[in-house]
């Protein structure tokens, strides 16, 4: 077999082991709720709640709306037991012992899992835009939703790699998964302080630090790119649209997340490629 082939066929072995996982299930039944009963809701609420201008773009609610949380926390479910659980099962030094390279399997397992965190993406975008056709009418301005799919992708790479990092380094995936989750949620609290303090001091240490911690870049990017491709209704409408973009060029969020990604990716590589592979761990 070619490393090209050896590669995809780890990338299918990690998306049909994860999708085995009940919780990789689970994310994608809760996908389809956050999908479909926010626009139930909205439509029931009518005219009451939300101005008919803003009907043909409502679509950018249910795919904003679950970016900061939602999406980073299944990114960082899905990676944080890439590496770890085959520590955990044993079956690390059974797939490494065949004549393989350490780094086709490596690339495999990282791109298999974030396969299937695109597809819960995609997934997601697809019910946020269906469902609003399906109680709202036509929808505007479609054409931004490939690009935004990247942005999306691109944002939550940052924490993938981060919980694919610790799952290596620990080889314990519910510890991956809280301490990746401690650094996502201590990197918001932080930032959103950070912020509050530069409002109050005008002191630009406070907004230099908000703008370099990870969840600023990663809240930012999708919204910076959407922006200059809505009407000024429905960001107004939206709140939450204007209020996540501490960081202030998209070069600058693109940057920031580039860099934290390449580092987390390489020591997770370093320490793969170096150390030894454990048994099972009871």
């Amino acid at each position: 077999m070619s490393r090209f082939e050896v590669i995809f066929t780890f990338i299918q072995y990690e998306i049909k082991r994860a999708i085995a996982r009940k919780k990789v299930l689970a994310l994608v039944a809760f996908t389809i709720l956050l999908g479909i009963v926010p626009y139930y809701a909205l439509s029931a609420a009518g005219s009451t709640l939300i101005p008919s201008n803003i009907y043909p773009y409502i679509w950018v609610v249910g795919v904003f709306s679950v970016g900061p949380l939602f999406l980073n926390f299944t990114a960082i479910l899905i990676a944080a037991g890439a590496m770890a659980e085959e520590y955990e099962q044993g079956t690390a030094e059974l797939l490494l012992s065949k004549p393989i390279r350490r780094s086709d399997y490596f690339i495999g397992k990282f791109l298999g899992g974030y396969t299937l965190f695109l597809f819960i993406l995609a997934l997601n975008i697809f019910l946020s835009v269906v469902s609003a056709f399906t109680f709202f009418g036509v929808q505007s301005n479609l054409h931004i939703i490939p690009g935004l799919f990247l942005a999306q992708a691109f944002s939550s790479l940052v924490f993938y790699s981060l919980a694919f990092m610790l799952g290596e380094l620990i080889r314990r995936s519910s510890l991956a998964y809280i301490f990746s989750s401690a650094i996502f949620f201590s990197s918001f609290i932080i930032s959103t302080f950070m912020g509050l303090i530069y409002t109050l001091t005008e002191n630009e240490l406070y907004k230099t630090i908000q703008i370099y911690l990870p969840t600023s870049p990663a809240n930012s990017l999708p919204i910076q790119y959407a922006l200059p491709n809505l009407p000024q209704s429905i960001t107004n409408f939206a709140g939450f649209i204007n209020t996540a973009t501490p960081v202030p060029t998209i070069e600058l969020s693109i940057l920031i997340l580039l860099t934290y990604t390449l580092i987390t990716i390489a020591i997770a590589a370093i320490y793969f490629l170096r150390a030894d592979i454990s048994r099972k761990q009871n």
